[in-house]
């Protein structure tokens, strides 16, 4: 049983689930928003893992049938170690099962992480998350790049609503707020035009526009004065204040002329509504909102001015800032960390907590993320480098946590206190992480998370056992250091079947084909993700080819480890190779138009095929047969020597190709192909019938096909072995 999961009973309002969540039938079987509501009350060890592995793929399995459902839950049980949920739900019958001879040997964990509460689908790519608290009830809402606008319940994940923006560009920045006891969202689209939504009606309710040719492009909301205020820059330097509890009003509150500002963020500083704003070169500067006037460094507050509530009656107020040019010389202006002329240093993103008031923001530019005390204007701390997409502040345990979403998936999670406690990253994104947010509810701490990959997750930053955010478990997972996987190969070596992975970390393990353990210590040397292998005999030697995304080549004696240097040439790095493999005792690789280069020879070998986009080559039967169809969704199997088809078109898939194998099973031709959708499928070559799929909860990445018939699969960070029953 592994030591990951922790309990502390279940959640207020939840019944307990009388031993359900431990009956693998019903988990598979029962309808999905049933568990999920269950999920809460898990109370022991068991009860707590299986919740864990349902909640890893939760977004799967709400939309899956229970053939689909038992196959990802099965794997997901041998990701986290859970052998004998594992087994009772391979044995679960499931009735109309036409394609399910495999089941899963064992998988890495890679990708798991048992702080996720839910995993929601979402119909395009996320690009805004927000969060809002009315009379206790929290909502977890999200913007999609195709304009649509969804909201669930974070603790229960049951989603609460859904609308079409109709706007252009799909939604581009969200806020949220709550207006006369009713939870509130605010959108805007590439056309600048901004809609103010009722959340419990699920309609546009307001409307508001710059004015002319201008456009709006960054919001925020805040309370000034106790009234909900919606605060937006535009593209002619104006930051204009809206009352929204005056929708009819359409004319600003107040008008701040700060120049361009491509971040925006509101907070409060001693008591004071502020809006933070990002500029070029690293700038970035704090406003009052009752006043327009911005503050000085060194704690100095802004002057103070009349309520909001009584503006000019026809001309919104304006505050003069200077523009982009002000505080560009050694004066107090603003704050910022260094000067410099490149465009990249410009402030993309700016957050802020106004709720708890957590005097803190977040800014970054192209190259680093850093953190400043409002309350003086100075940095406070180091800084996390790299490209940051999003981030979100909150209040942990008493102290500043920030969250802060990168490009490739991960959500940092960063100790802002004097304290610097380590966090791990929240895992379990396959692209971009386009929005974060934070929400406590109930007395729990929620993290809300988008990307790219068209899911929303939500997180539970309490659910950490000794103190620490998902500590880390072993269970039975597979023995040695769990790194993301990109790459995977087969082979025997002195009679024992091994897999061959290559990975994000650079480097190049070998595990046992059996149990998934790490043999040996890794093979070092490449300075990048290790993205494609092969293995094949070559001068008598069993011989691996491992490249990087660098196009850096290694070439090994896999029995001895042994580097075999000066056995590569530049052709090895051309960026128009898809795959490696060894024909005749000679490394050839295939192109993306689905040409075979002979590597030793330095010439092209055989028939170039109809189709682009080689997926894979082998040598079966005497004949070497290559595989195309890489970004199509027909798979096609030819003689390299003739160029003729081998069977029928690969025909089926329900998303594009973007992995393929070709080997034996009973003694017949196969192929098997991999698709984003997160689907493989086993092939007969030679009828072109499929004779078996799997489902798995991301994209396929990567595959291979080992000699006794067993089937490796890349899905996302992750690497599993499936036989057949």
């Amino acid at each position: 049983m592994s030591g990951e999961f922790s309990s502390g009973g279940p959640v207020d309002g939840v019944a307990p689930v009388d031993g359900r969540l431990t009956d693998p039938g019903w988990l598979v079987t029962a309808a999905p928003e049933q568990v999920a509501a269950a999920l809460d009350g898990a109370v022991g060890p068991r009860e707590v893992a299986a919740a864990a592995v349902y909640r890893a793929s939760g977004h799967v399995h709400r939309d899956a049938g229970p053939v689909v459902r038992r196959q990802v839950l099965a794997l997901d049980a041998a990701r986290y170690g859970e052998r004998e949920l594992l087994t009772g739900l391979t044995e679960v019958p499931v009735r109309q099962e036409a394609d399910g001879p495999w089941t899963v040997q064992w998988a890495t964990g890679t990708g798991l992480d048992s702080r996720l509460r839910h995993a929601l689908p979402a119909p395009a790519g996320v690009t805004a998350v927000a969060t809002v608290v009315v009379e206790g009830r929290g909502l977890a809402v999200a913007g999609c790049a195709d304009g649509t606008l969804l909201w669930w319940d974070p603790v229960t994940g049951g989603q609460l609503g859904r609308a079409a923006t109709g706007r252009p560009g799909g939604v581009c920045r969200l806020a949220t707020t709550v207006v006369d006891g009713r939870p509130v969202a605010v959108t805007v689209g590439s056309d600048g035009t901004v809609l103010v939504w009722d959340l419990d009606e699920g309609e546009p309710v307001g409307e508001y526009r710059a004015g002319g040719d201008d456009r709006i492009f960054t919001l925020a909301t805040a309370r000034v004065e106790g009234r909900p205020v919606l605060v937006a820059g535009s593209t002619d330097g104006v930051v204009r204040v809206w009352d929204l509890a005056a929708l009819a009003r359409t004319d600003a509150l107040l008008t701040i002329r700060t120049g361009h500002v491509p971040a925006l963020a509101t907070a409060v500083v001693d008591g004071r509504p502020v809006a933070v704003t990002g500029h070029a070169e690293g700038v970035v500067r704090r406003w009052d909102l009752v006043t327009g006037r911005e503050f000085r460094a060194g704690g100095d507050g802004a002057e103070d001015s009349g309520p909001l509530a009584d503006p000019p009656s026809d001309l919104p107020a304006a505050a003069e800032g200077g523009g982009d040019d002000a505080g560009d010389d050694d004066g107090d202006d603003g704050f910022r960390r260094c000067i410099t002329l490149e465009v990249n240093a410009m402030t993309h993103l700016l957050a802020t907590d106004p709720v708890v008031e957590c005097p803190v923001a977040i800014s970054a530019n192209v190259y680093e993320t850093y953190v400043w005390d409002l309350a003086t204007g100075e940095q406070r701390g180091g800084h996390v480098p790299g490209f940051a997409e999003t981030a979100a502040l909150a209040v942990l345990d008493g102290r500043p946590i920030a969250l802060v979403g990168f490009d490739r998936g991960q959500v940092a999670v960063c100790d802002l206190s004097a304290r610097r406690r380590p966090y791990r990253p929240l895992t379990g994104h396959e692209g971009t992480v386009r929005g974060t947010a934070a929400v406590a509810v109930q007395g729990r701490h929620f993290a809300v998370t988008g990307g790219d990959d068209r899911s929303v997750r939500i997180w539970d930053l309490d659910g950490a056992p000794d103190g620490e955010l998902g500590g880390g478990a072993t269970g039975s997972r597979p023995a040695g250091r769990a790194a993301p996987v990109r790459a995977v190969a087969t082979a025997v070596v002195d009679g024992r079947p091994v897999l061959v992975t290559g990975g994000a970390d650079t480097e190049v393990r070998i595990r046992d084909l059996d149990d998934g353990g790490q043999l040996g210590g890794p093979l070092t040397g490449h300075t990048a993700a290790v993205e494609l292998l092969t293995v094949g005999t070559v001068e008598g030697r069993l011989t691996l080819l491992s490249r990087d995304r660098r196009e850096s080549v290694r070439i090994r004696d896999l029995t001895t480890r042994e580097e075999l240097h000066g056995r590569s040439t530049s052709e090895y790095a051309s960026p128009s190779i898809r795959s490696f493999a060894v024909v005749e005792g000679r490394f050839v690789a295939a192109t993306s138009e689905g040409r075979v280069w002979d590597l030793a020879a330095r010439a092209w070998i055989g028939v170039q095929p109809e189709q682009d986009g080689a997926l894979a080559l082998a040598a079966l039967g005497g004949r070497h047969l290559l595989l195309t169809g890489h970004r199509t969704e027909t798979a096609q199997l030819w003689d390299l020597a003739t160029g003729d088809r081998t069977g029928p078109p690969l025909t089926g898939h329900t998303g594009t190709v973007s992995a393929g194998a070709v080997g034996m099973l009973d003694g017949r031709p196969a192929v098997v192909t991999g698709c984003g959708d997160g689907t493989v499928r086993v092939w007969d070559a030679t009828a072109g019938r499929q004779i078996g799929a799997y489902a798995f909860p991301a994209a396929v990445g990567g595959l291979a096909l080992a000699q006794d018939g067993r089937l490796a699969v890349v899905f996302g960070p992750d690497v599993a072995v499936l036989t057949r029953r």
